[in-house]
């Protein structure tokens, strides 16, 4: 096991940022902590990098407890949202630093052959003698990654690493760095509100709410098996049937005439969406929205347009438990 949190719990005043949180990481791993904004997953980001305490609970790594130690003495490598370089120190000097203070610094030679293989690992060996504004965003956070991991950490910790990016950069920076990830093979934890991007990127996707944990598992297992309606809900679009049911929109058919089950509703809007459509409605028994994902082929066939009266009919629907108190 790389790292062990056991019920760990943060508050800032009166507010609870993480509440009993438990969660054991595989070495080598790449996880993802993923929710929306205020649910604390980067509390306990930084509660791992040691940049903030626990008020209870235990981290531990590789077997030994970590609760009490110093950030610096975690050997953790911490990857910033806004790059954090050093502007008056050329893109060479940026990944080096961790290395020249190290305690037991290695000779200028060694650092210089770890630094020019890492700025070959994350492919900008030829920006070397550049400094971080001559540098794109897409850039700096690469180099900034180069620089944590110079230092060889047994962990790599990263806070929303592309968040400050424009889409297409995103989305480019994160097949890039699952890529390295697999290459390096560091255990690593990264921050995220981006569903599509956990889904991408990670190994296992730890999905948070209002300081604990709701589910963890695979990609296919958090979005096909999701435990609870929050998770459902946050992993996609999704419509609720008489109150209790959820279905997404590619799960919803649509028909001209009354069918077992289906509920009548009145089409309000038609988007197109590449391949798919997505059609907008509103149900008659009670005003509800639900939305529909057919392919054009299928709306073609249906020949609907907004205003018309239709059916509608989920293909399935899942049900949740309700929580105890």
């Amino acid at each position: 096991m790389s790292i062990q949190i056991q019920n760990v719990s943060k508050s800032f005043g009166t507010f609870k940022a993480l509440d009993d949180v438990s969660l054991n990481i595989e070495h080598g791993e790449l996880v993802a902590l993923l929710s929306p904004s205020g649910m604390g997953k980067t509390t306990l980001l930084r509660i791992i990098a040691g940049l903030e305490w626990a008020d209870q609970g235990q981290v531990r790594f590789h077997g030994e407890d970590a609760t009490d130690t110093h950030a610096r003495d975690r050997n953790v490598g911490f990857v910033f949202q806004h790059y954090a370089l050093f502007r008056h120190m050329t893109i060479f000097e940026n990944v080096a630093f961790g290395l020249r203070v190290k305690k037991n610094r290695s000779s200028e030679a060694e650092i210089s052959r770890r630094v020019t293989e890492l700025l070959k690992l994350v492919q900008l060996d030829w920006l070397a003698e550049r400094y971080p504004h001559q540098l794109s965003g897409g850039q700096r956070q690469r180099i900034a990654l180069a620089r944590s991991l110079a230092v060889e950490p047994k962990v790599l910790l990263l806070d929303e690493p592309f968040g400050a990016l424009d889409a297409k950069v995103r989305k480019e920076l994160r097949r890039w760095l699952r890529r390295l990830h697999d290459e390096v093979r560091a255990t690593t934890v990264f921050v995220t509100h981006d569903q599509e991007e956990a889904m991408e990127v990670a190994d296992r996707i730890v999905v948070m709410n209002q300081g604990r944990i709701e589910q963890v598992g695979t990609p296919d297992e958090v979005y096909q098996n999701p435990a609870t309606p929050f998770v459902y809900e946050f992993l996609g679009d999704v419509n609720l049937f008489h109150g209790r049911g959820y279905a997404r929109p590619h799960e919803v058919e649509l028909f001209r005439e009354s069918v077992q089950s289906s509920i009548a509703a009145t089409v309000e809007h038609v988007a197109p969406r590449g391949a798919a459509v997505r059609v907008e409605l509103r149900a008659a028994d009670g005003g509800a929205t639900i939305e529909a994902d057919l392919s054009r082929e299928d709306l073609r066939a249906l020949g609907v347009v907004a205003g018309d009266r239709v059916y509608v009919r989920p293909r399935k629907v899942r049900e949740f438990e309700a929580k105890a108190a």
